[in-house]
């Protein structure tokens, strides 16, 4: 019989600081591939956020999904948010967040994550530096 004490290992993980594009897993022979694509954002001012918005919308919009209300509602969140004389980029960063966290969901997101990538790339250069992080749900990194 064998005593490994394999099952009464902790295996929690802490972290102080940012984990984006990091592989972070705990047990025993795992494998994973994580192929995380580095891109350049462009200039914030060069983007034109609302043919941004669009274009993502129309890319999540065409995903089979249960929460397609709940995507909508994010992006009309969004959209009130644009309209403003003065954006808060955080409301409109945390209302794609939502829409991408259901959408990441739905059947086929695997397979638009290319047609998202340009998109979410100059999206996330116009949101600042506290929303690069939106990318890693697209594969990509700074």
């Amino acid at each position: 019989m064998s005593n490994d004490n394999k099952g009464g290992q902790n295996r929690s993980i802490s972290i102080g600081g940012s984990v984006t594009g990091a592989a972070i897993q705990t047990g025993d022979s795992n494998t994973a591939n994580i192929n995380f694509q580095q891109v350049s954002l462009p200039e914030p001012e060069s983007v034109n956020i609302q043919t941004e918005i669009n274009a993502l919308r129309e890319i999540l919009g065409k995903l089979e999904t249960s929460d397609r209300r709940k995507i909508d509602n994010a992006f009309e969140d969004v959209q009130e948010e644009l309209n403003k004389p003065q954006s808060d980029k955080n409301e409109v960063g945390k209302a794609l967040e939502r829409a991408f966290e259901y959408a990441k969901k739905g059947a086929g997101f695997a397979s638009a994550i290319e047609k998202l990538q340009p998109h979410l790339t100059k999206t996330t250069a116009w949101l600042g530096e506290n929303w690069h992080k939106l990318l890693s749900l697209v594969n990509l990194t700074i």
